[in-house]
């Protein structure tokens, strides 16, 4: 797309706000879109399906929810960065970030959810690719399959977008170098 048609599509004030939206807080869901825009729905839902048509952003459908990213959003963050922007699932990653290796009871104590809840994060993130189980003996602990550096630059680069002051404590401890 040539920067001229960019800037035709983006002359509309609402258009305007809602990709600046969908670029600011990548991977949030129509609601949220909604709730920061100020918009009615019909209106949020207009300029959304005519960003998508356009090729401004891309929708993803993930278990029945759908997600807005920016065109230039890397797919393979898409996946990550959706299971991020869950609160309980981010601060299971965030603890296995901090603490390494990490058992069942550990995680449940820590993110303050029940263990059938845990049970149910741990088994998408392992569906998932991000984590999984290591046996010894009657116990599991829990690795983070891919690169700890890629989670953390998502939390960065979306730091404002989370809310979250574990995500700041997280960000603040962790060295990139």
């Amino acid at each position: 797309m040539t920067p001229q048609r960019e800037k035709e599509i983006l002359e509309i004030d609402v258009r305007r706000n809602i990709y600046e939206i969908v670029k600011k807080f990548a991977g949030c869901h129509f609601r949220e879109i909604e709730r920061k825009s100020g918009f009615s729905t019909g209106s949020v839902k207009y300029h959304l399906d005519y960003l998508i048509r356009n090729g401004l952003i891309t929708q993803e459908k993930d278990n029945g929810n759908v997600r807005y990213y920016p065109i230039e959003f890397m797919p393979e963050n898409k996946r990550l960065l959706g299971l991020l922007r869950q609160e309980s699932i981010r601060k299971i990653l965030l603890f296995l970030l901090t603490h390494g290796d990490a058992n069942h009871e550990q995680i449940a104590s820590f993110t303050g959810l029940s263990p059938s809840t845990v049970s149910w994060h741990l088994k998408k993130l392992e569906q998932n690719g991000i984590v999984r189980p290591k046996r010894s003996g009657r116990k599991s602990t829990y690795l983070i399959l891919i690169d700890k550096k890629d989670i953390i630059s998502l939390l960065i680069t979306y730091k404002e977008s989370f809310l979250d002051s574990l995500v700041d404590n997280v960000i603040e401890m962790w060295d990139l170098d």
